[in-house]
């Protein structure tokens, strides 16, 4: 009896130590389970790190587009600079630019009989250099200008011989064709401006003797604005095209040309 009981107590126990023994594998298990949950976060970084590198690159890519946008955006509208003629050459004027936009002081304008406009400012009529004196002037930019000390550039427009107690004529491009409305024509320019133009306003061709009318001045075509105390147009001279347009499109076919070889070399 007394061996039974042992036995029975020795099973006891040993049952006793083999839960035990399960419930210590399971918490181990557990334990482990745990671990690893905990661990999950440290593994999902590289997404945290993915997600940083994806803002950063658009970050990026923002700057690039301010940028770009600071950078402005090159426009074909001429840029208007004014001062005095300080000494005429035999194919360039030598003017100060009082103006504050392009290079101040200094700059050398370059004549180019086959793209410049060269104007008397009281009659419209082309003038020849050996007829421009020193004084005041304004003159109508393209984007070119070289970086030397002074720069060099081709104007467009130079308008000389303008009277101490006068004002120049205006150069403008059409954006679009005339816009009428009782009467009254309003020019829109490329550089932005509009013009007040009144329908029996003087209209005369330059250099030609051809008969235009305000029909002929459409998208593109470049003009010379007079205007009264008022700001509207009392006679406009209209130009063949627009001054610097063909040199500017020689230049771009001349890029397209060259990106179009590059493949080859």
């Amino acid at each position: 009896m007394k061996f039974r009981k042992l036995v029975w107590i020795l099973g006891f126990s040993m049952a006793l130590m083999l839960a035990g023994a399960c419930t210590g594998a399971s918490g181990g298990e557990q334990a482990q389970e745990n671990e690893a949950t905990e661990e999950t976060p440290a593994q999902e970084e590289p997404a945290g790190e993915n997600t940083e590198e994806e803002t950063a690159d658009g970050a990026a890519e923002e700057n690039t587009e301010q940028d770009g946008n600071s950078g402005g955006i090159v426009s074909d509208a001429p840029v208007r600079i004014y001062g005095t003629i300080t000494e005429v050459g035999e194919d360039m004027l030598t003017v100060d630019n009082q103006s504050e936009v392009s290079t101040s002081g200094e700059i050398i304008l370059n004549i180019d009989p086959e793209n410049t406009v060269l104007v008397d400012a009281q009659t419209g009529l082309p003038v020849s250099l050996s007829d421009v004196g020193e004084g005041s002037f304004e003159a109508y930019l393209g984007p070119v200008m070289t970086m030397s000390l002074p720069p060099h550039t081709v104007p467009y427009v130079v308008v000389v011989n303008i009277p101490e107690d006068g004002t120049a004529p205006q150069y403008a491009v059409a954006a679009g064709d005339l816009i009428q409305e009782d009467g009254v024509y309003t020019l829109e320019a490329t550089d932005g401006r509009t013009y007040t133009v009144p329908e029996d306003v003087e209209i005369v061709p330059f250099r030609t003797k051809n008969i235009v009318s305000l029909g002929d001045l459409t998208a593109g075509r470049g003009c010379l604005i007079w205007l009264d105390e008022n700001e509207t147009a009392v006679k406009l001279v209209l130009l063949e095209g627009a001054p610097g347009a063909e040199t500017a499109e020689e230049s771009g076919d001349a890029s397209e040309t060259d990106a179009q070889e590059e493949p080859a070399e």
